[in-house]
């Protein structure tokens, strides 16, 4: 049977893990914006603003990941399953800031299908953070 530090390790490197990788794609969003779209210049300001939001949300989510895997700790059987939760939804969040990226500047009336749900999957994370925190602040005070 694993120990509670082992069921926390996966997912602390996991997260770690996509934090790193995503803030290289970060950079690489910004190189394709300047060499593939000309830095956006003469682009229309819907587009352009979509481009330059979804390059800064994914930055966001990177971070969140980043910071899930530097920081992630197993306290207690009670939390350790929303922060399993919290840990896929930071994984999931970037992918769809990822597709919001790249799909939808080119769709009509600047809708946000994928960026919409990575937004609120990461508003969501901050929800279950709180939560988790609350928690163990009462089961460390008990």
């Amino acid at each position: 049977m694993k120990t509670l530090h082992e069921k926390g390790y996966f997912f602390k490197s996991l997260n770690f893990n996509f934090g790193i990788f995503g803030i290289v794609l970060f950079v690489i969003q910004g190189q394709y914006m300047d060499i593939h779209l000309d830095h956006l210049r003469g682009m229309e300001d819907g587009p352009r603003m979509l481009f330059r939001s979804s390059h800064i949300y994914f930055l966001l989510a990177s971070i969140i990941n980043l910071c899930i895997g530097v920081y992630w700790q197993v306290k207690n059987e009670k939390t350790i399953f929303i922060k399993f939760i919290i840990s896929f939804i930071a994984i999931i969040s970037p992918i769809f800031l990822l597709l919001g990226f790249f799909y939808e500047p080119f769709l009509e009336e600047l809708l946000r299908p994928y960026s919409r749900i990575g937004l609120y999957a990461l508003f969501g994370l901050g929800i279950l953070l709180s939560i988790t925190k609350y928690f163990e602040s009462q089961t460390s005070s008990s």
